[in-house]
């Protein structure tokens, strides 16, 4: 498990008349960032060589010309509630050549400034000071204008919350939010590299001087996990004939930020557009909204906006897609963290799937702990670290509930963090040696294979040990940095080194898309041909990503490229299905349930040499490409058409 508690964590009870006290302090002695996140177009992160005790301080670099371009830290992590008494203190230090005021503010609300003092150059100054909670917000650390741009640190902080006796602090709420701009900005502020800005205008808020098109409005929201909202705003652009716009979240943990699409919209000249969609939060620690392109950087409006919570009743006494195929094949999803930890929603899936694909929480960039792999890399560069806390509340819950796991993925060209290949694990450095990154290689799935048996005895039945590794437009292998550092032989490494260390009746998977088309599926034949003759491979995963408008691949085309894996002695695993339509009608959805069924048509012909047939999800809304309606249950988990086919197939 990972382990990150070096700073000190105290909760003191103190037998007080007036309050009862808590302490929270942090040193960053350990290298890892304890939850701190940026704010605006900076990076935060814990960084050794400049600190004023130990080793390492919380650096915030890369700023732009802003000065909330900062360091945020959550209020619930410290259970702040409205009438507590608040005392921060903490050392501060910049690299600029001029005195400037740094301080610790509301990151929301009204941003009032709580602890301020005047900081010279390069000399570690401590601030401090007290408050009385109003309306509970996030605290952020944050320099004033005259240091705009400025890299900053800060260390050895202190937060003493005090709780009014007669209080418990209080329970995550969500209030829904509605914005028409009639009291300004209202917290939306510009997301960019200090270019763009943003102001109100007819009641709109503008954004100009976009560069990127990651430019956008942004706003914080304190979302809670596993919950699910409602999203809606209208945007308007007036200098293309048709725009790709896209609501999005960004989210940080430990100061790491990541990034989700939520839905896709076009928008046409001169019209306003509605943007609608739902979002389902994972655990972080801060949430950004946010409205950008996805090509050109024009400037664009955004006005009526609404966040609020999404109520759903899930589907009573339908007939369940595991029972009806379980003749044939174990019928499974794949799911979100944000999913695993909503107890209704989960409750409802396992009425429906006997197998689960964490979808992105087994990948490298969710298990490989960079940090500690790089604290172990001092003494051996070799040396591996993993996480399974991403994975951990779908692998809990399966585990309670008897749904089996198949995992995705040991070895992928992409989120894979670059630092894995190089040396110390730093981005700075020069990439290791093949028989380092072997080595590592090696260090890793054994790592993953043993820490998932040893923490799930038997959950995990199946893996994807490489994932999409041959040339979309060839016969090749994929150009990547796994082919780069290690060689072609990469994959056959990862399928000796998983044959090694997985339990004994471990079926191991080779995955990959496009499988029906040539040239690439003679290049998925000639890899499959080498992993058969050093026996580690049992399994293909014959990615199903489909579209109703086009007519590629036939299930003619399909049926010859399963036959053709399928003379190789290998099971098949029909994984990551989807149909997308192009418009949301009652005629394409009915198109839609028809191109279903006559996939499990041929599925079921072969049902003895197919393992499982997983969808890639549940809901469209929560899909990867959630504007084209590609699953079985719609955005409020009803059953489509495609759900009804899919029982009527296999009941007639």
């Amino acid at each position: 498990m990972k382990r990150t508690l070096f700073f000190s964590l105290l909760i003191l009870t103190l037998t007080l008349s007036c309050a009862i006290a808590a302490e929270t302090a942090f040193t960053f002695d350990d290298g890892a960032n304890p939850g701190f996140f940026q704010s605006g177009s900076c990076s935060v992160s814990v960084k050794p060589g400049i600190a004023h005790s130990g080793e390492y301080a919380l650096a915030v670099t890369g700023r732009a010309a802003n000065d909330y371009d900062a360091a945020d830290y959550k209020y619930q992590s410290l259970e702040i509630a409205s009438g507590d008494t608040v005392t921060v203190s903490f050392w501060a230090y910049h690299e600029g050549e001029n005195a400037g005021d740094i301080s610790v503010s509301y990151a929301g609300g009204s941003y009032d400034i709580l602890a301020s003092r005047k900081v010279s150059p390069s000399t570690w100054t401590e601030i401090s000071g007290t408050f009385t909670v109003g309306e509970p917000q996030n605290l952020r650390f944050k320099t004033d204008g005259t240091l705009v741009g400025v890299n900053y640190y800060i260390d050895d902080v202190k937060i003493v919350v005090e709780h009014p006796a007669d209080a418990a602090p209080s329970e995550d709420t969500f209030q829904p939010y509605v914005s028409d701009f009639s009291a300004g900005t209202d917290g939306w502020y510009a997301r960019s590299a200090g270019t763009a800005s943003v102001e109100v205008k007819d009641g709109a808020l503008c954004i100009s001087g976009r560069t990127a098109t990651w430019n956008s409005p942004g706003r914080d929201f304190d979302l809670i996990a596993g919950n699910s909202y409602r999203v809606s705003l209208m945007v308007k652009q007036d200098e293309k004939d048709t725009a790709e716009f896209m609501l999005s979240a960004a989210h940080s943990k430990n100061g790491t930020e990541s990034y989700e699409n939520i839905v896709k919209v076009k928008a046409k000249k001169g019209e306003w557009t509605m943007i609608d969609g739902t979002y389902a939060p994972g655990k972080y620690d801060n949430y950004i909204l946010y409205v950008e392109t996805s090509g050109g950087n024009m400037d664009f409006a955004i006005k009526e906006i609404y966040v609020e919570n999404n109520e759903i009743k899930y589907p009573e006494n339908i007939a369940s897609l595991k029972d009806v195929y379980a003749p044939y094949f174990d019928f499974g999803t794949a799911i979100t963290q944000a999913e695993a930890i909503d107890e209704k929603r989960m409750a409802f899936y396992a009425t429906q799937f006997n197998i689960i694909t964490p979808g992105n929480e087994l990948k490298p960039d969710s298990v490989l702990d960079v940090v500690t792999s790089r604290r172990l890399a001092k003494e051996d560069d070799t040396a591996v670290a993993i996480s399974l806390e991403a994975a951990k509340p779908m692998l809990d819950y399966c585990q309670k509930n008897g749904i089996k796991v198949h995992g995705h993925t040991l070895v992928w060209y992409q989120q894979t963090p670059d630092v894995f290949f190089r040396e110390g694990y730093l981005s700075r450095n020069d990439y290791v040696s093949r028989d380092v990154m072997l080595t590592r290689l090696e260090n890793y799935i054994k790592l993953v294979l043993e820490e998932t048996e040893r923490l799930y005895p038997g959950l995990i039945v199946s893996w994807d040990v490489a994932n999409e590794a041959v040339s979309d437009n060839s016969s090749n292998m994929r150009d990547c940095t796994w082919l780069q550092v290690v060689g072609e032989d990469y994959v056959e490494k990862a399928f000796e080194f998983a044959r090694k260390y997985a339990r004994e009746d471990m079926i191991l998977c080779y995955n990959d898309y496009s499988t029906p088309y040539e040239p690439k599926l003679t290049g998925i034949c000639n890899l499959l041909d080498k992993l058969v003759e050093d026996g580690a491979i049992d399994c293909y995963g014959f990615q199903s990503h489909y579209q109703v408008q086009s007519s590629s691949p036939s299930e003619r085309d399909i049926e010859k490229a399963m036959k053709k894996i399928t003379e190789k002695g290998l099971k098949l695993r029909i994984s990551e299905l989807d149909i997308e339509i192009s418009q949301n009608t009652e005629q394409s959805h009915q198109y839609q349930a028809d191109r279903y069924a006559n996939l499990m048509k041929l599925y079921t012909k072969y049902a003895e040499d197919i393992l499982a047939v997983q969808v890639w999800g549940v809901t469209d809304d929560l899909s990867w490409k959630a504007d084209k309606y590609p699953l079985l249950f719609d955005r409020n988990v009803q059953p489509k058409p495609a759900f009804h086919a899919l029982i009527e197939n296999v009941v007639k």
